[in-house]
């Protein structure tokens, strides 16, 4: 690339990492429940002043729950979610400061289901944690990694910042995990089971037009088919790991049991239905408290061929 082009980027990528830093050091001095009154009083600020995410939000919430909740429990339900997401993007920033101790704050409650690991464990094949955009999913990995139940490795986008990317890197192995990015090759995921080691996978996002067009709360949507495959040809079982917030700004971890599916024999067919049965655990998590998940984000943007015609949002 032209270096005329890249050094204005790079200057403007510093520029942002500073001014960053500058709103990183008040989080830091506040107290959790601080974080938790800052975040509520953003959260109501930026949805009343975001139509564009309400609308988002509003249509995924019919596609969810058609006439089974009226609109003003939809509307309540995508603010307190707007609330939970900007607390956690400001608990993420507070816990960079003395991480570990404020990491157990986060979760001061015995989590639950660590007898499904070890079970699973047993085998020898690691595991993969199946996991969505709900709680505070980024501290959750962090506590994970701290109790030392196994390595941990997380998949994630590599920022276009470097500088964000080193900060965030940082953070995320800062108990101890590790971290693959979406571009890296699924080998190093492969060599991570091996180790018995385990690696989340957030399965609750648009997948684009590459991916499953399964089912998601009785609509298709386009869903990453590297869990099925993976654990498909792994034998690496998968046990969904979910973070509940509290009412206190906390949360409680919650380890469910393996998803035990079978193998027909027709590959395609199962790695299709595994991909839609992880699906349907993730909804019925998501439907039985909705507020905590992302519910801004355009999960059904993307169509399969016969619809493409069609623009949801």
């Amino acid at each position: 690339m032209d270096r005329r082009q890249t050094t204005p980027k790079k200057i403007r990528y510093f520029l942002e990492y500073c001014l960053f830093r500058i709103i990183l050091f008040p989080i830091q001095m506040l107290s959790l429940n601080g974080v938790c009154l800052l975040a509520r009083l953003l959260g109501n600020v930026f949805y009343h002043t975001s139509p564009k995410r309400r609308e988002i939000a509003r249509i995924n919430l019919d596609i969810a729950f058609g006439d089974t909740k009226t609109t003003e429990e939809k509307n309540n339900i995508a603010k307190q979610s707007m609330i939970y997401m900007v607390m956690i993007a400001l608990q993420c920033l507070w816990v960079t400061r003395n991480t570990e101790q404020r990491i157990y704050q986060l979760f001061p409650s015995h989590h639950e289901g660590i007898e499904h690991l070890n079970q699973a464990l047993k085998r020898g094949k690691g595991a993969f944690y199946l996991m969505a955009h709900y709680g505070n999913w980024e501290a959750l990995g962090m506590y994970w990694g701290y109790k030392n139940f196994s390595q941990v490795y997380s998949i994630a986008r590599k920022l276009d910042n470097p500088y964000f990317e080193n900060f965030i890197i940082k953070l995320r192995t800062s108990s101890g995990g590790g971290v693959f990015h979406k571009e890296s090759s699924p080998l190093k995921v492969v060599r991570a089971l091996k180790k018995n080691s385990c690696v989340g996978v957030m399965m609750d996002q648009n997948g684009g037009i590459g991916g499953l067009f399964v089912d998601f709360f009785g609509k298709k949507a386009a869903t990453p088919r590297s869990l099925a495959l993976l654990s498909y040809s792994t034998g690496a079982p998968v046990l969904p790991l979910i973070p509940y917030p509290t009412e206190k700004g906390t949360y409680q971890a919650i380890l469910f049991p393996e998803i035990k599916l079978e193998k027909t024999g027709d590959k395609d067919a199962d790695i299709f239905r595994w991909t839609e049965e992880y699906q349907k655990v993730l909804e019925k998590i998501i439907r039985e408290r909705p507020e905590p998940w992302m519910w801004f984000h355009r999960r059904w943007k993307s169509r399969p061929k016969e619809e493409r015609h069609i623009s949801i949002y």
